[in-house]
């Protein structure tokens, strides 16, 4: 995976980005559309992912779930996140990782977000989306002003997945309360714990190995899995930066998912 330039304000929206499904009539503006298309070339294409924005589709792209909750109402601009079959099988966790920057990029400008990898419609999304040969849509999300307040039912749905639940950073890294870990290592696995997943199942655990932090799999997976563990990783880069530390990535054998390892 090549490196990405960082924002720092990228980590100060991690704590600040929440799933929002409702929106206000609030058109997003051209300004910030254009920014959001800056930020889209910048980030140019990961491994087999790249993002787009996607014009007057509304919200007849997303379904929902579970008698409506998921549903996505209002918002009046949506950004797709895409991948293709690489060497190296599907790219989703290149899509997490680009995803994830877009999202917080969008959290940045004051927008609202909300991963949706399972509740859209992939047919129509095919075709309103301007594919490259072997591309596909895998997740997208809305982008919009969120509005005020959530609705009785959004609320009380939310509260039976465990929208806002997080393990205990001991469970995801055993050991990193015992003073033993370095400040930068420790502050990624924060940021790490605060990454969206699938009903926030945090498929991601995390152990020291000399220098290096190893980013493992949980014993139970599900299929957005792999774009869970790419948004993993673009937190933990961001909590090491914060700390003033830059590494590279190396891929490892299941049931690990791969290495960081602080730059010299």
């Amino acid at each position: 995976m090549r490196a990405m330039d960082l924002k720092p304000t990228w980590y100060d929206a991690i704590a600040k980005r929440v799933s929002r499904r409702r929106y206000s009539p609030r058109e997003v503006g051209a300004e910030l559309r254009e920014r959001l298309a800056a930020h889209i070339s910048a980030a140019g294409v990961l491994g087999g992912a790249r993002v787009c924005l996607v014009e007057d589709a509304g919200e007849t792209l997303f379904t929902g779930v579970l008698g409506g909750y998921g549903a996505v109402a209002g918002a009046p601009l949506t950004a797709a996140f895409l991948g293709r079959e690489t060497a190296k099988g599907q790219s989703e966790s290149d899509v997490g990782y680009l995803g994830e920057a877009f999202i917080l990029e969008a959290t940045e400008l004051g927008l609202g977000t909300c991963w949706v990898a399972g509740s859209f419609d992939r047919e129509r999304a095919a075709r309103v989306v301007a594919l490259e040969p072997g591309e596909r849509v895998v997740a997208i999300t809305p982008l919009g002003y969120p509005t005020e307040r959530q609705p009785v039912v959004e609320r009380l749905v939310r509260s039976a997945v465990r929208a806002s639940a997080r393990l205990p950073v001991e469970q995801l890294a055993p050991g990193i309360l015992d003073g033993g870990w370095p400040q930068w290592a420790v502050t990624a696995v924060k940021a790490a714990r605060l990454a969206p997943s699938g009903q926030n199942r945090q498929p991601w655990r995390f152990r020291l190995d000399g220098a290096s932090l190893v980013m493992s799999r949980a014993a139970k997976l599900y299929w957005t899995a792999p774009i869970d563990l790419g948004i993993a990783r673009l937190h933990v880069e961001l909590g090491a930066a914060h700390e003033g530390v830059r590494g590279t990535w190396n891929e490892m054998p299941a049931p690990d998912v791969a290495r960081f390892t602080p730059r010299p």
